[in-house]
């Protein structure tokens, strides 16, 4: 072997790395634009449903249930298949959002 099959080498373990290096990147990226694709319609349902519901007399527990269900139901409609916990991240946010729409009512 001379210096340039060592340096033939080298060149191949660099064009290894880089090329798994892409695919890693690649992978985290579109999982990233996955996730970001499914916030935006969740927030932007999740919104929509607390201004809806917000005029009806029911308690804070009935209104979040029903958004809840209306925006889950809205993001399968969309194609998300959606787990458990994300389910109970959505009611969590209903609640937080109705939390602060009643806030900014309150001043």
């Amino acid at each position: 072997m001379d210096i340039h099959d060592d340096v033939e080498l080298i060149m191949l373990g660099l064009w290894l790395i880089s090329v798994v290096g892409i695919g890693i990147l690649s992978k985290v990226h579109f999982k990233n634009k996955r996730l970001e694709q499914f916030r935006n319609p969740a927030d932007n349902l999740m919104k929509s449903y607390v201004h809806l519901y917000d005029k009806e007399n029911l308690s804070s527990d009935q209104k979040i249930n029903r958004i809840g269900n209306a925006v889950i139901d809205g993001l399968e409609a969309k194609g998300f298949k959606l787990n458990e916990q994300e389910m109970q991240d959505i009611f969590r946010e209903v609640a937080k959002e109705m939390n602060a729409q009643q806030d900014t009512q309150d001043k």
